[in-house]
């Protein structure tokens, strides 16, 4: 499929079977002849994400379904059901725990149904295959392909497997791909086939072809490819430029053969294919400690009640000889008595728990995903929740790590100024029909005229401009004298399009020349090689040859920490200026490049020639970092051609945004590989760093200065003595707001355990609102994210929108990946995914704050209604002489959640909100409920409890009192099934009342919630006490519920005995939001005040508009 992305692939096993090689001792290479037609050693192209066959479903599904605690916890209950003592019948738990696997089974089924038909739509693609015999092509499903085949590729189809690039419908033997479902990159990719094999593109020809393939066994680098073609002329090297990667779709190009190099499992995108690391939410994972509390605790209780129960029978029991009670082993009689009451008082975990989180967590992330407000309509993209596991999440922020390059700004670079010969040049918009640098047309005047001192710097700067990149040319329909550009790094696209708008328009490009045309001349620049740009160099260099002089020249540009020491002794005199140039283009918040070049001997470069194209044809281990090493040989005593300045404008709404983030008390840092004055300029502009801010730069030259300098601030700040703790506090009484930037040099001293300082880096991060921390590498985003987990157990969130951000995002608690320009590595990493940064603010502050309050307000209300069910068990054992009889008839207890309280709390809790949208951004303050746990935590928690054990108690002990002695309209005694029937129906009541209490958003789908849930209730207890249902299902239910209401103190006590069970909960509720009152409490009452106040004066208004009509 055109659109199979990387995650189709994220169930494969990555290890090969066992007929690779990969890994094996006996070779370090794979080797591939052309015209080989012996059967292939490897593992054939058929891709398999399926988890289950229509055999292994049900008993895998099961095996899976069990190595989760709480099902282990439920299946032993189900088992203990099953046991001659116990109280229940084995039906109900059984049922009720075989719903929930089978409702388990048959959801992954439906989900690996899909992935069926994905992997059989896959694999049975079609893709043409030359056949030596006939020395044609036919046609054969994708999964039949093996290692040495070659295939055409047609435009618009998806490459099937990793192939060779051996030639193409282009004379020069290119080729462009789209690898969209690789890196998320819209922009098209050039790949080039070798001079010598660019001719073979009749497939009679290819399949005369004699040669041979050695290249690198199966790996996961989607960077680097050693390989080595072997031919009649001698050995050539390949590279990444002729590898045809699985997952990209041919463009722009009629057809293109390749060798097939990898097939299926061991190909590149499957290999890369690994699992995000598993996140669990805080509250979950509180959760998850609070269930293993409960589990104590009824432990205890089943313990304490059993022992009770052996003590009863020795000296109560004995008394009433009608029992007939048998004397047992005393340890028998414990566990069997644990047995009992464990079984008794199971609901006290409810089993439907994890099945009704799931779906109120899916429904939040419906909401999220369908939020109007956050569809980019430019992309046609909205908002995606790639897991629902941490919607509650957003909630609870308080670090926001962010990149700045297409995260906070647009990543759509413009060439605005640059700096050549000591002179700066650029201003204003870009003009492409006027020639010159943006508006500035004096550079173009310059190059007119040949006897001006800085004409030759200027032709030699726009002419490196023009060369030295890895950008590609396409036909510009629209304007014939220009070409369309195609790059993977918009930084180079803008200088590309730069030297074209001053008349050095790059033209065209193959493996051995690039053509530029200037000023009507068309010039074809030898390629000899090319030094590529990694994050370690943070350069580029290119050797040509001069069609003018017939010199050859290396060309470089780069980071200025990079360049400038490559710079020769001459240069000294200029790199002052250039310093000061690139410090006036930093606080503009540009970035910059710097370029530089030299002339080369033609002795020297052959001799260096010889080595790198040694290393080229190398299989080693280590040959990129020989070949990086090798290149840095000769990129020396450079000579300063000029610099390069680039805008980057920031995204719509972006300092909106972040003000709004920052005021819900939510720290926001900043990690970019940019300079510092850049990123000091970029903070300002978006409100990273505000006018009221103290700036406290950390950057040092040394670590002695840096001691210094935070040893400094600790002092000043008060800082030394105080715990993590303790300097939040502290923050609340500071009035001086601070923001922190440092280097990523510096940051490397800050985070080095050794060093000391890392604690009290981290004291001044979290007292500070903001902090910057340039010039860092991935490997330090991720450094710094952990940083924050380490001290505190506030949750962290990264947002990027790059390759270079993976670790950052993958490291966070949570990760929001921007689908953005530079490829789809982030969102595929992510958790959440946007368009753009502003979004952000919705996320956090809406959905964020709502899914904190919703889940936590379910997880207590659905514990609390299955503990006031069971207390009213607990206190019955009194009266049973703690013998394990249950109090509600065991239909009743199995219908509880499954069909009467369940649906309701979910159809109230999912839309529960105390702000609607507008107001959460107008009270940002609100989101500090989350920050602080105020809704969910082991206090909270057990408040609730609490109150279920009293709502309880009264539900068993007033209908005791209200039906004592009562009989029935045959005076015989109405039983036990009578009065716990009415205390069910209060339960049912009370818990109904008090989610109505819980809610501070009353609606139409939650009154149906409650009003319906109680309907359904009354409906089906009448149905149940049917006699032709009732001898079926529970025979003790049978005319019983009519009997009962037939009594007028059953209304009595149902309407009064709610009333007097919540009396305390409305007591506790008014208390807190009077003396103890949360920030959202407080805001209600002022919107209230405000709402009274506006009504007051619209009233008064109105009076004295009426004053004078009267008077008039």
């Amino acid at each position: 499929m055109a659109n199979q992305s990387t995650s189709a692939y994220q169930r494969l096993a990555n290890a090969p079977d066992e007929n690779s090689n990969l890994g094996t001792a006996q070779s370090k290479f794979r080797t591939l002849c052309f015209g080989e037609l012996r059967k292939s050693p490897y593992c054939n192209n058929e891709i398999k994400t399926s988890k289950y066959t229509f055999l292994t479903w049900a008993p895998k599904s099961l095996f899976l379904q069990f190595l989760r605690a709480a099902n282990i916890y439920f299946l032993v209950i189900s088992v203990l059901t099953c046991m001659p003592f116990s109280p229940k019948n084995p039906v109900s738990t059984l049922s009720t725990f075989s719903m929930v696997l089978v409702f388990t089974m048959f959801k992954e089924a439906y989900e690996d149904y899909y992935r069926h038909k994905q992997d059989n739509s896959e694999n049975s693609r079609t893709v043409h295959k030359l056949d030596k015999f006939r020395k044609d092509l036919i046609d054969i499903p994708s999964e039949q392909i093996n290692v040495g085949d070659i295939l055409c590729i047609k435009e618009n189809e998806p490459i099937p497997c990793d192939l060779a690039l051996l030639s193409t419908s282009d004379k020069r033997g290119i080729a462009f791909v789209n690898t969209m479902n690789l890196d998320g990159e819209t922009n098209l990719k050039d790949k080039i086939a070798l001079d010598s094999t660019s001719g073979l593109s009749d497939p009679v020809v290819l399949s005369n072809y004699v040669g041979s393939i050695e290249c690198d066994l199966p790996n996961e680098n989607l960077n680097s490819w050693k390989c080595t073609l072997k031919e009649e002329s001698g050995p050539k090297p390949l590279g990444m430029k002729q590898l045809l990667l699985r997952g990209c779709v041919l463009k722009n190009t009629e057809f293109a053969y390749g060798i097939v190099v990898y097939t299926g499992k061991e190909t590149k995108i499957v290999l890369n294919s690994k699992p995000a690391p598993t996140k669990i939410s805080n509250v979950l994972r509180q959760m998850n400690r609070i269930l293993y509390s409960i589990f104590v605790l009824q432990l205890i209780i089943c313990l304490a009640f059993s022992l009770f129960g052996i003590y009863w029978n020795n000296h109560t029991g004995v008394k009433h000889s009608y029992l007939n009670l048998k004397k047992l082993n005393y340890v028998l009689d414990v566990f069997q008595g644990v047995g009992t009451f464990i079984v008794a008082y199971s609901t006290l975990i409810p089993i439907s728990l994890y099945v009704a989180l799931e779906m109120v967590k899916l429904g939040l992330a419906f909401f999220i995903n369908n939020d109007i407000q956050m569809y980019y309509a430019e992309d046609d993209r909205k908002a995606n929740c790639r897991t629902s596991d941490l919607v509650e999440e957003l909630g609870q922020v308080e670090f926001v790590f962010t990149d700045k390059t297409g995260t906070l700004t647009c990543n759509v670079m413009e060439f605005r100024k640059c700096t050549i010969g000591g002179e700066i040049y650029g201003s204003g918009e870009r003009k492409r029909n006027l020639i010159g640098v943006g508006e500035d047309t004096k550079p173009a005047e310059i190059m007119k005229d040949k006897t001006h001192p800085n004409h030759e710097n200027i032709k030699n700067f726009f002419t490196l401009m023009a060369v030295c990149h890895s950008v590609f040319p396409n036909e510009d329909k629209a304007h014939p004298h220009r070409r369309k550009y195609q790059a993977s790094s918009p930084d180079e696209l803008a200088l590309v399009e730069g030297s074209a708008d001053m008349d050095f328009i790059f033209w065209e490009r193959t493996d051995t020349k690039i053509k530029v045309k200037s000023q009507g001349i068309s010039k074809d620049w030898d390629l000899l090689a090319e030094i590529p740009y990694n994050s370690t160099r943070k350069r580029m260099s290119v050797i040509v040859r001069n069609p003018d002089t017939k010199e050859i020249i290396l060309m470089s540009k780069g980071a200025d920490t990079t360049m400038v020491p490559l710079l020769t002794s001459k240069e000294r005199a200029n790199v002052a200026l250039l310093e000061d140039h690139l410090h006036k283009f930093a606080l503009e918040g540009l970035r910059t490049l710097v370029m530089a070049q030299r002339k080369i001997r033609e002795d020297k470069y052959e001799e260096w020639k010889v080595e790198w194209d040694r290393l080229s044809l190398s299989l080693e281990d280590d040959k990129e970092e020989q070949l990086e090493k090798h290149g840095a040989k000769i990129e020396k005593r450079l000579k300063l051609v000029g610099a390069s300045a680039i805008e980057d404008k920031l995204q719509d709404g972006v300092p909106e945004a972040i003000k709004f983030i920052m005021s819900a008390s939510i720290r926001i840092w900043m990690l970019t590989g940019d300079k510092q004055e850049t990123a000091i300029e970029i903070g300002k502009s978006c409100n990273l760093i505000q006018p009221s801010m103290t700036l406290v730069e950390l950057s040092s030259k040394s670590q002695m200065e840096f001691a210094a300098l935070i040893g400094h601030y600790v002092y000043k700040l008060q800082l030394a003595n105080k715990t993590v703790e303790e300097v939040l506090s502290y923050r609340k009484q500071l009035t001086e707001r601070i923001s922190i930037v440092i280097d990523g040099s510096t940051l490397i001293m800050a985070l080095n355990k050794e060093f000391g300082y890392r604690e009290n880096f981290f004291k001044l991060g979290i007292l500070s609102d903001s902090c910057i921390c340039c010039r860092v590498s991935p490997a330090q985003k991720a450094q710094v994210v952990e940083l924050a987990k380490e001290y505190g157990p506030w949750i962290t969130l990264a947002i990027g929108d790059g390759a270079n951000d993976v670790s950052m995002i993958q490291s966070a608690h949570i990760g929001v990946g921007i689908a953005g320009k530079e490829g789809a590595q982030a969102v595929q990493s992510s958790d959440y995914a946007i368009s753009q940064f502003r979004y952000l603010q919705k996320l956090l502050l809406v959905h964020g704050r709502w899914g904190y309050r919703r889940i936590s307000l379910f997880i207590c209300y659905y514990f609390y209604k299955n503990v006031a069910v069971v207390f009213c068990e607990v206190c019955y054992a009194y009266f049973t002489g703690f013998s394990g009889q249950i109090y509600i008839l065991d239909m009743l207890s199995m219908m509880f959640n499954a069909v009467w309280t369940s649906w309701p709390c979910m159809l109230t809790f999912i839309l529960e909100q105390d702000l609607n949208a507008a107001d959460s951004f107008k009270y940002p303050v609100a989101y500090q409920a989350g920050q602080r746990r105020q809704l969910f935590s082991y206090s909270v928690f057990w408040q609730y409890m609490f109150l279920a054990m009293w709502h309880g108690f009264v539900a068993i002990f007033l209908p005791f009192a209200a039906m004592a002695k009562a009989v029935d309209i045959d005076a015989r005694d109405t039983g036990l099934w009578w009065v716990s029937t009415l205390s069910f129906t209060l339960i049912i009541h009370i818990i109904s009342f008090k989610m109505l209490m819980m809610s501070s958003y009353w609606n139409k789908i939650s009154l149906i919630g409650v009003i319906g849930g109680l309907i359904v209730y009354y409906v089906t207890i009448v149905l149940l006490n049917m006699a032709p249902v009732a001898s079926l299902i529970q025979p003790g239910l049978n005319q019983l519920f009519y009997a009962l209401m037939s009594r007028p103190k059953s209304w009595i006590a149902i309407f009064f005995v709610p009333i007097i069970a919540l009396l305390p909960d409305y007591v506790f509720m008014s208390w807190n939001k009077i003396f103890n009152p949360n920030p959202v409490d407080n805001l209600l009452v002022m919107k209230s005040k405000d709402t009274i106040d506006v009504k007051t004066n619209s009233k008064g208004q109105e009076i004295e508009d009426n004053s004078h009509k009267k008077v008039l």
